[in-house]
């Protein structure tokens, strides 16, 4: 004997709470939910069958690659960074121009370097400047999307931040080991002038 529980959401749910149930669906849950079921072995059809996602909605969830969190962080900080920016699918009365009309991406790099948040994501290391498809998959994956010119404009810039980023790491690592070293000397001559 089968029993079965069902869960009415009309109870006791608003609008704005349906609203935003509906939008985690669309954006991040559904997504992770595709994934998983294939991932334990759920097939494509099936997914299709159970859900009612079109087939071509499935196959493009499941051919993008999970961002990692290094990315996903830069994500959510472009997203505030470029809040103001124009996108494409806006008012076919008006279009605005491109940023990269207006602007150079040394420009947009000095802006993100100011930013003390941007700062805070230490995309660059004494070692590294960050990874231009890790930079382009951030970028990307801004919704509503970009105009091309200014998709390319902020690549550059965060490539050009991120270089400048890992220059002042380098010349704060060589001026503390300058620092140390003279540091060292001092004292060397100081026990070597008290003998």
């Amino acid at each position: 004997m089968q029993c079965s529980v069902r869960y009415s959401y009309s109870e006791g749910v608003n609008q704005d709470e349906a609203e935003k149930a509906l939008a985690a669906w669309a954006s991040v849950e559904r997504d992770e939910l595709v994934r998983a079921a294939h991932a334990a072995g759920v097939s494509k059809n099936r997914i299709h069958t159970i859900t009612g996602i079109a087939r071509t909605t499935i196959d493009r969830i499941l051919e993008t690659p999970m961002l990692p969190a290094q990315t996903l962080r830069l994500s959510a900080y472009l997203v505030r960074f470029v809040d103001g920016w124009p996108r494409q699918g806006g008012s076919p009365w008006y279009v605005q121009p491109a940023m990269a009309s207006a602007y150079t991406s040394d420009q947009i790099a000095e802006q993100l370097l100011s930013d003390l948040e941007f700062r805070a994501l230490k995309l660059a290391t004494f070692l590294n400047t960050p990874d231009g498809r890790m930079l382009a998959a951030a970028v990307e994956s801004l919704t509503p999307a970009l105009y091309a010119q200014d998709v390319t404009l902020l690549i550059e810039a965060l490539t050009i931040a991120g270089r400048i980023q890992q220059e002042q790491v380098r010349e704060t690592v060589v001026n503390g080991v300058v620092v140390g070293a003279g540091v060292a000397l001092v004292a060397a001559l100081l026990a070597n002038a008290n003998k």
